[in-house]
C-alpha cells in the first residue's frame, strides 16, 4: 500500500474521532514516512488547533522545511503562550535551525512556565553550547545534573565542553559517568573511543569502537574512524574495508575519500587512489549544504 493511499485509509478510519486529521499526521510522522506526511499535510485544516501546528511542525522537520516548522510552532505558542510543552518545541526547533538566540529565549519562557523542569536546562546548556559560549553552558549542564544525578546527556556533553577546552582527563572522567548510567550507547561509546586516542590508548579506544560498531553499523562515523586507527596501525586492508563503508554510509564524507586515497596508494590501487583524491577534492570544492554537528566535529579530524 502506498503513503498516499495508507493516509487516505487512515483518514476514513480516524476523522470521525479526529475533525482536524491529527491522528493519520501522527501516524505518518511517528513513521517517519515523508510522502505520507506531504499526503496529509495537503488536507491541513483551515483552521488548526494549537496541538495540531505543533505535530505540523515536526511534520516539516521531517521534511527538512525548517522554516515551515518555525512558523507552524510560532502558530502554537501564539495560542498558547504560557503552554510548556509548545515553548520546549520551539526553543528545540530554533536550537535545531541554528538560532540560538531565539532558541534561549524560548528555552527561558519555558522555565517560567515550569520552574521544576529538569529538561529546560539541558536544553539551554545546548544551545550555549552551539552558540560557542561554554562556561554558560557548563553552567546549565551542571543544574540539569544537580536536579538529576542520573542525567546522562548532561554528562556525555560536560565532556564534550571539556574536549572543547583540551581538558581530557576531564573529558574522560565525565565520558565514563554517562557511560555508567547508559553503557549501550554507542554515540558515547564512539566519543570514548576518539578521546582515548587523543590521550594515546590505542587498543582501548578500538575495542570501544568495535562495541559502538556491534550495537549500531550504520554509523559512518565510527567506520571512518575506525579506518583511521587501523591505518595508522598498518592494517591497510582493515583500514581499506572501514573506510569504504564509511563512504556507503555517508557519500560526501570527504575525510574518508582522503584518508581511502592514501590506503589505495599504499596497497598499489593507483586507480582507485587517484578516484578517490578527485572524489576529495570535488568534495571539498563545493559549497557545504549541510554543516557538521559540532558535538561530532572532532570525529571527522
Amino acid at each position: 500500500m502506498t503513503a498516499q493511499r495508507l493516509c487516505v485509509v487512515f483518514s476514513g478510519l480516524v476523522l470521525a474521532a479526529s475533525p482536524d486529521g491529527f491522528e493519520r499526521l501522527a501516524h505518518c510522522v511517528d513513521q517517519k514516512d515523508q510522502a505520507c506526511v506531504v499526503a496529509c499535510l495537503k488536507d491541513a485544516p483551515v483552521n488548526s488547533s494549537a496541538e495540531y501546528l505543533a505535530l505540523a511542525a515536526r511534520a516539516y522537520m521531517l521534511l527538512g522545511q525548517n522554516q515551515e516548522a518555525l512558523k507552524s510552532i510560532a502558530a502554537a505558542v501564539q495560542q498558547k503562550p504560557r503552554d510548556y510543552g509548545y515553548l520546549m518545541e520551539q526553543g528545540w526547533l530554533q536550537q535545531r535551525s541554528g538560532d540560538q538566540i531565539s532558541a534561549i529565549r524560548s528555552f527561558l519562557l519555558a522555565a517560567e512556565a515550569n520552574p521544576q523542569s529538569v529538561s529546560v536546562f539541558y536544553e539551554l546548556g545546548m544551545s550555549f553550547f552551539l552558540a560557542g559560549e561554554d562556561e554558560r553552558a557548563i553552567k546549565h549542564f551542571d543544574r540539569a545534573l544537580q536536579s538529576d544525578p542520573k542525567n546522562d546527556k548532561a554528562q556525555f556533553m560536560l565532556g564534550v565542553v571539556a574536549i572543547r577546552r583540551n581538558q581530557l582527563d576531564e573529558a574522560k572522567l565525565h565520558f565514563e559517568k554517562a557511560l555508567e548510567l547508559q553503557p549501550k550507547n554507542p554515540h558515547y561509546l564512539l566519543h570514548y573511543g576518539v578521546l582515548l586516542t587523543m590521550m594515546d590508548q590505542f587498543d582501548l579506544a578500538v575495542s570501544k569502537m568495535l562495541e559502538a560498531d556491534k550495537i549500531d553499523p550504520s554509523n559512518p562515523l565510527t567506520h571512518y574512524n575506525l579506518g583511521k586507527r587501523y591505518r595508522e596501525m598498518g592494517k591497510l586492508r582493515e583500514a581499506r574495508n572501514e573506510f569504504e563503508m564509511s563512504v556507503r554510509l555517508r557519500p560526501n564524507l570527504a575525510p574518508a575519500f582522503f584518508q581511502l586515497g592514501m590506503v589505495y596508494r599504499r596497497l598499489g590501487e593507483d586507480a582507485k587512489a587517484r578516484k578517490a583524491v578527485q572524489t576529495f577534492k570535488e568534495l571539498t570544492s563545493r559549497e557545504k549544504t549541510a554543516k557538521m554537528d559540532p558535538i561530532d566535529a572532532n570525529l571527522e579530524e
